[in-house]
């Protein structure tokens, strides 16, 4: 059920989308995950109703017994993940900018520094100087590391 637990984060994070889950279902079925909602969301193809998709989808992890993350969790989750991606060096900060997600007021300062900075970096990158665009290198890897544990710095 590791599968589903997975898309479940990713889904909530905003990183799947409804029209992904059908095929996300296929690949559980293909791993020996197994529900009734689950095949029926597995045969819907991608032109297939939002509401309806979703609904399957909900039913499907009700089934399993799997309780995915609100939007919140799922979003900082993802953060930070994309922050020790970055700095362990796995990720380049113009790769981040095409995985990242818009600052929300919730987020700590943080977390919306490093979101907003990242989200917006290609403005930043044809906006400003060499300097100026360096200097918000630094504070995206600063912002990056103030949102990570201790362990991971």
């Amino acid at each position: 059920m590791d599968i589903l637990s997975d898309v479940a984060w990713r889904h909530a994070a905003g990183m799947l989308y409804p029209e992904d889950l059908p095929m996300a279902a296929a690949e559980a079925l293909v791993r020996g995950v197994d529900s009734p909602a689950l095949r029926e969301l597995a045969g819907l193809g991608k032109g297939s109703a939002t509401t309806e998709i979703e609904d399957l989808y909900r039913d499907a992890l009700a089934e399993l017994g799997i309780t995915g993350p609100g939007r919140r969790e799922a979003v900082r989750w993802r953060l930070a993940g994309l922050a020790e991606e970055l700095v362990q060096g796995r990720l380049t900060v113009a790769g981040l900018a095409r995985k990242s997600v818009p600052g929300e007021e919730w987020m700590t300062g943080n977390e919306y520094r490093f979101a907003y900075l990242a989200y917006y970096w290609q403005d930043m990158v044809d906006l400003n100087s060499a300097p100026q665009v360096r200097t918000a290198e630094i504070d995206l890897l600063d912002a990056a590391r103030a949102i990570l544990p201790q362990a991971v710095r």
